[in-house]
């Protein structure tokens, strides 16, 4: 542990450093407070030992300057001082020391008093480790919560949605079929014109009037691009009602024993062109894993999604670093980009469905829901570490057995 020391004092602080070191601390020495609150702000000291009476800025304000700072941890301050009457203990412990030591000190007080403020520090780093746990868990449950809720919403979209999407999907093919049958049609007779003038001159007329009026060229024209968006239309509108199945885990398979490796190479393979196209160098470390007993299909949506993310998130001519390990019973992926990074604002969301950074029609918003699903579905989880502008980790820990695979084998 670090102490730093301030007393104007040179044998007090020779003294002082002589039984820390003893002891094995380390120790820093400041010849007064201005001196001590400079060390303070570049360094990290979880405890202080200061005299009170020092030149310039003394040892009041040193505590009250160390209190107001914004540090990661608690910093234990004991105040050196001869002073012995209340009412002075009382103004030393408003402005924020933790206890004293009276001058000349003892070397036995001095341990004791020393071990008390490690212990003191010791437990408010546990304490605060839990709390950052007990935050986390809570986080977490929160997010499962959430989604589980979603997902029974996601599977009563998919249901109501998926039947008359299948009408309209059938029902446009048809149509696109009798169309093109009916202009096929409507193309013989308009060969036949000039028999029609001849034979029927207002039949003729009233045909021309109409054709006119409808513009058929531009329906002869346009017909098959209006056809084929909606087509278009309706496979996007097939491609989320999917990932709300997926979401909802309507599709249940039986569980294979899958090659994580194997299966990376493959979603690399997938998507090469993408990969080429942003001339994107892509970087491998591939551990030695066993196997995963898991859906393989759902497991390589997983991370079709996470590297296509990846890519979209980098720089042309940008590298993406794809690594597994394995240990512990679990494997771990990791996928990791040198893009733009995630906002801290957006992070607590990316898993929710339909969030999304992307401009109105780019993106779902349901990639990284359906990923936090399946994953959790197979006991695993999903972390993500991202800094603006220097990038995202995406990071898959998946067990080798999941816990009803676990179950079952029972």
């Amino acid at each position: 542990m670090r102490i730093l020391i301030a007393d104007d004092s040179l044998i007090m602080r020779q003294l002082l450093r002589r039984c820390l070191e003893k002891w094995r601390y380390e120790v820093v020495a400041a010849e007064d407070g201005a001196q001590a609150w400079e060390l303070f702000r570049h360094g990290d000291f979880p405890l202080v030992l200061t005299d009170w009476l020092m030149p310039g800025m003394d040892g009041l304000e040193l505590i009250r300057r160390i209190r107001s700072r914004d540090v990661p941890g608690y910093v234990y301050i004991i105040l050196l001082t001869a002073k012995s009457e209340k009412e002075d203990l009382v103004v030393a412990m408003d402005a924020g020391a933790d206890d004293f030591l009276a001058k000349p000190f003892d070397q036995d007080e001095l341990r004791v008093r020393i071990r008390e403020g490690e212990r003191i520090i010791h437990l408010e780093r546990t304490l605060a480790g839990q709390n950052r746990q007990l935050r986390e868990t809570q986080a977490a449950l929160v997010q499962s919560e959430k989604l589980a809720g979603i997902g029974q919403l996601a599977a009563g979209m998919a249901h109501e949605i998926n039947n008359p999407l299948a009408y309209v999907a059938n029902n446009l093919a048809v149509l696109k079929q009798a169309v093109r049958s009916a202009l096929d049609v409507l193309e013989v007779y308009r060969r036949a014109r000039e028999s029609l003038v001849r034979s029927e001159p207002e039949l003729a007329a009233l045909a021309a009037r109409l054709e006119e009026e409808c513009d058929l060229p531009w329906i002869r024209e346009n017909l098959p691009r209006l056809f084929q968006s909606s087509q278009e239309g309706l496979a996007r509108m097939r491609d989320i009602v999917n990932n709300l199945r997926q979401f909802a885990r309507l599709d249940e398979a039986e569980l294979d024993d899958v090659d994580l490796n194997a299966a990376l190479r493959s979603t690399v393979e997938v998507l090469r062109r993408e990969l080429d196209e942003k001339q994107i160098a892509l970087e491998t470390s591939f551990g030695e894993i066993a196997r995963v007993a898991c859906h393989s299909a759902k497991i390589n949506q997983v991370m079709h999604h996470l590297l296509l993310n990846a890519i979209q998130a980098s720089r042309t001519g940008g590298t993406i670093e794809l690594r597994t390990a394995g240990g512990g019973g679990q494997a771990v992926v990791e996928v990791e980009d040198h893009g733009c990074g995630i906002d801290p604002a957006h992070l607590p969301r990316i898993f929710e469905p339909f969030f999304t950074t992307r401009p109105v029609g780019v993106g779902k918003g349901l990639g990284l829901a359906v990923s936090y699903g399946i994953v959790r579905d197979h006991g695993g989880a999903i972390e993500v570490e991202s800094r603006p502008g220097q990038g995202s980790t995406f990071r898959v820990r998946l067990p080798f057995r999941p816990p009803s695979a676990q179950d079952t084998q029972r």
